[in-house]
């Protein structure tokens, strides 16, 4: 094969990857609603306040477990990147919910049966209203096309976390 050839070969392939590229990656794109939903969840650390000791040291990560498919997991690890590097005070540590040894939030998906010590004491966060797992204590829905959230303050109330003022605006309480 001569090298004109090769290289004809080698452009024509190079092309045909180029132009595949981005739908390749479109499809593995997280839909806007979820990338929302992952933006929450670092959010909601900020807002929410856990019993004296249980991460108020700054040497101890404030453990974020998830529960999803792996584009998802992908986008939130790297949205947790640019959070500790602009964030000096707290850490986020970043595991899979079967992963880890203990949760401060968990973040499901799917439900987890059977009920996973690593979880017994974390808030509860679900994907949506479709998803069932009991001592839930925070789900997304949509209302109007908006990514919006549930508190059921009586579960945080039972792993000992308080929801301030300003984010309890913008949820619905549930149980009202």
């Amino acid at each position: 094969m001569s090298w004109v050839r090769i290289i004809y070969c080698f452009k024509r392939t190079f092309l045909f990857f180029l132009l595949l590229a981005p739908l390749s990656l479109s499809a593995q794109e997280l839909p806007k609603e979820r990338k929302l939903k992952a933006a929450y969840l670092l959010n909601f650390t900020k807002y929410l306040t856990w019993p004296e000791g249980k991460i108020n040291d700054r040497e101890t990560a404030f453990r974020l477990c998830v529960n999803s498919d792996p584009s998802f997991f992908a986008f939130m690890q790297a949205l947790v990147v640019k959070y500790n590097q602009s964030n000096a005070e707290r850490k986020i540590a970043l595991s899979h919910v079967n992963n880890a040894t203990h949760c401060h939030m968990a973040y499901l998906q799917t439900p987890v049966e059977p009920f996973l010590p690593q979880i017994t004491r974390a808030v509860i966060v679900l994907e949506s209203l479709d998803v069932q797992q009991s001592n839930s204590a925070i789900r997304f829905y949509s209302q109007a096309n908006k990514v919006r959230f549930e508190f059921d303050l009586a579960q945080l109330a039972n792993v000992q976390v308080k929801a301030s003022s300003e984010l309890l605006k913008l949820a619905r309480i549930a149980g009202k």
